[in-house]
C-alpha cells in the first residue's frame, strides 16, 4: 500500500514540474509577490522626492531654509524661476506639491513678524504627504533657532486640485486602466492558444483572411468589451461613490489606444509560446509586474529608484498616468504626451503580434 502511495506522489510531482501554469502560479506568484513588495515598502534605494519651489525672496533667509531643507535627504529640491506662473507649472508636470517662500520673507522674520509659507499640495498624495512634513519640520527647527519666538515661520496649505474630487477619483484611473489590460491580453492568449491546439488556425488559412485583419477583429470586439466595462464602472462610481472626474476625448482615445496595445500584447505573447499552461504564465509574469508597479496601487514617486525605473518601462504606466492627466489633473497636455506613447507602442506591437502568429506552422 505505501509503494503504491508513492508511486502515485511520484507521478503528482512529475505531473506538477510539467506544469508550467502550475509552477508559475504555486512558487513564482508568490516570490514576485514578496519581492514586489519588500521592495516597495521596505524602502531600500529609495531616493529623495522632488519638490518644485519657487523663492520669491532670494533673501539669506529663503537661503538658509532651502539649504536646510535640501540637507534632510529626503528631499531633492527643484528651484522654479521667480516669474515662472505655479499653477501652469503643476498642470505641465503633473506635480503633487510646490512650495512658494514668499516675497519678503527674509525681511519679515528680521523684524521679528511672523511668516507664511505658501504649499500647494494634492492632500492625497503620499509623496506630496512626505514633502508637506518634511517643509513642516525645516521650518520648526528654524523657529527653534530663533530665540523667543513660538512660530515665527508656519506652513499654509492650498489645494492643487478641484477640492470636490475624493479618493475614488484617483482611484478609479487606475482601475480602468487595469481592466483593459487584464481583459485583453488574458482573453487573446486564451483565444490563441485554443486555437491552435484546436487546429483553427489551419482552418482560416483557407480563407481569404489575413493575420492583421483578424487582429483587427479581435481589437475591434476589445474596444466593445472595454467601453462596457469602462461605462459600468463610471456610472457605478457616479452612483454609489459621488465619481466628480472628467470624461473627455483624450480619456476615449487613450481607452482605444490601450485596448489596441494591450490586445496586441496579448497576441505576442501567445504568438511566442504555443503551449496553453506556458501562454498562461507567461502572461501572468507580464500582467502582475504591470498591475504592481504601474502606480494603480502605489505611487511611483513613492518607489524606490531602481522601480521607478522599472515602472517608466512599463506600457500600462502610460496608459495610468494619461488617464488621470485627462480625467483628475485636468493636465492635457501630459494626457496627450501619454497618448502618443501609449498609440506608438500599441503600432509596435501590433506588428510584433501580426509577425508572431504563424497561422503556416499551426
Amino acid at each position: 500500500m505505501r509503494s503504491r502511495a508513492l508511486v502515485d506522489l511520484k507521478a503528482t510531482v512529475l505531473e506538477f514540474k510539467r506544469s508550467p501554469s502550475a509552477v508559475f502560479w504555486t512558487l513564482a506568484f508568490p516570490i514576485l509577490l514578496i519581492l514586489i513588495f519588500g521592495a516597495i515598502f521596505s524602502g531600500n534605494g529609495a531616493g529623495a522626492y522632488i519638490l518644485y519651489v519657487q523663492d520669491l525672496d532670494g533673501s539669506p533667509q529663503s537661503e538658509q531654509f532651502l539649504e536646510i531643507l535640501n540637507g534632510t535627504g529626503q528631499v531633492e529640491v527643484m528651484m522654479a524661476g521667480a516669474d515662472e506662473d505655479p499653477e501652469k507649472l503643476i498642470s505641465d508636470k503633473g506635480l503633487s506639491s510646490f512650495l512658494i517662500i514668499p516675497a519678503g520673507f527674509g525681511q519679515n522674520l528680521s523684524a521679528g513678524e511672523n511668516v507664511t509659507l505658501d504649499f500647494r499640495w494634492d492632500s492625497g498624495s503620499q509623496v506630496a504627504i512626505t514633502n508637506y512634513n518634511v517643509v513642516k519640520s525645516v521650518a520648526d527647527s528654524m523657529n527653534l533657532a530663533v530665540q523667543g519666538a513660538d512660530e515665527r515661520i508656519s506652513v499654509g496649505t492650498g489645494s492643487i486640485v478641484d477640492d470636490r474630487l475624493t479618493f475614488i477619483d484617483f482611484f478609479l484611473p487606475g482601475v480602468l486602466a487595469l481592466t483593459i489590460m487584464y481583459s485583453t491580453i488574458n482573453y487573446m492568449v486564451l483565444t490563441i492558444t485554443q486555437y491552435k491546439s484546436q487546429g483553427l488556425f489551419r482552418k482560416m488559412m483557407t480563407t481569404p483572411l489575413r493575420r492583421s485583419e483578424w487582429l483587427a477583429s479581435r481589437i475591434i470586439w476589445q474596444i466593445i468589451l472595454s467601453f462596457i466595462s469602462v461605462a459600468i464602472i463610471i456610472s457605478i462610481g457616479s452612483l454609489l461613490f459621488d465619481l466628480n472626474a472628467t470624461i473627455n476625448i483624450v480619456m476615449v482615445l487613450l481607452i482605444l489606444a490601450g485596448t489596441a496595445l494591450f490586445t496586441s500584447m496579448g497576441m505576442a505573447i501567445a504568438g511566442l509560446i504555443s503551449d496553453e499552461e506556458r501562454a498562461d504564465a507567461a502572461a501572468g509574469a507580464v500582467v502582475f509586474p504591470m498591475m504592481f508597479l504601474s502606480g494603480i496601487f502605489f505611487q511611483v514617486e513613492a518607489m524606490p529608484g531602481f522601480l521607478q525605473t522599472v515602472a517608466m518601462a512599463l506600457p500600462l504606466t502610460y496608459l495610468v498616468d494619461g488617464l488621470r492627466d485627462a480625467m483628475v489633473y485636468g493636465n492635457m497636455a501630459g494626457a496627450v504626451f501619454n497618448l502618443a506613447v501609449v498609440t506608438g507602442l500599441a503600432a509596435v506591437f501590433a506588428v510584433l503580434g501580426t509577425m508572431l502568429t504563424r497561422w503556416k506552422q499551426e
